[in-house]
């Protein structure tokens, strides 16, 4: 072989080398990946046994008492003053009739529109509670039926009126001139008729206080009559009869001090 060839076949063969060894390339640095945070959950913490929450205390509440609407009541004046012994108007009239029996005082009224009463002409009364059993036989709409306190006359005292609807009203009649005191009041008692009813009148000084079934309805004040007779009234307000009985009626001492 030729001299010349060695260094040509080095030459050929470097070449050769150089053309098969790919160049490294350069590593391409890429920014530092963030590694995810992990939130911890959060677990409610449950109160098996809450506080109670302290109520706010409030004063306590102090309860009135009842008053008494007819105070000072005492012993038995009389026991029945519908009884033997009591001195009332009766008879036969025009209007109707007032009788007497039994320990029971009726007014029967036929004639329309008309009204009748009775005093007791022997017991003269000032302060005092009067209490009687009173049964509606026939009554309709506005008749009425009452009581009759402190009577001078038949012209001059105070009357307690009770209409067949269950309201109530005072008067006072002087020298047979009505003055209304009290007018139309609920009572609380049924209408109509047939009824049993109690009334009461509590009459001390120049107050008089209506009482049905023993519950206060209302109380006037007036000086005009001071004492006098009780008695019982009763009218038709239109074509129908009236018919009221007045029975038990007691008559207490009242203390007018208490």
């Amino acid at each position: 072989m030729r001299r010349w060839y060695l260094p040509t076949i080095i030459v050929l063969m470097m070449g050769v080398l150089s053309a098969c060894i790919t160049p490294t390339a350069e590593p391409t640095l890429l920014p530092p990946t963030e590694t995810a945070t992990i939130t911890p959950t959060v677990t409610a913490t449950i109160d098996w046994f809450p506080a109670t929450a302290t109520p706010t205390l409030r004063p306590t509440q102090v309860i009135e008492p009842t008053p008494e609407m007819h105070p000072g009541v005492g012993s038995l004046l009389i026991d029945d003053l519908l009884a033997t012994g009591s001195e009332w108007q009766t008879g036969r009239f025009s209007m109707g009739n007032i009788t007497l029996g039994n320990d029971s005082l009726t007014i029967a009224i036929q004639q329309p529109k008309a009204s009748l009463l009775s005093l007791e002409t022997k017991n003269t009364l000032r302060d005092f509670y009067l209490e009687t059993k009173v049964n509606i036989g026939l009554c309709k709409s506005n008749d009425v039926y009452g009581i009759i306190v402190r009577a001078i006359s038949e012209y001059n005292y105070y009357r307690f009126l009770v209409d067949c609807q269950g309201y109530a009203r005072a008067e006072r009649v002087r020298d047979g001139a009505t003055t209304l005191m009290q007018d139309w009041t609920p009572t609380g008692l049924p209408p109509g008729a047939p009824l049993d009813v109690s009334l009461g009148i509590w009459v001390v000084s120049s107050e008089m206080r209506l009482f049905a079934n023993n519950a206060f309805i209302f109380s006037v004040k007036d000086p005009i009559f001071t004492e006098g007779t009780v008695g019982i009234f009763a009218r038709a307000s239109g074509d129908s009869p009236v018919t009221v009985s007045f029975s038990e009626m007691a008559v207490s001492f009242v203390d007018a001090s208490q």
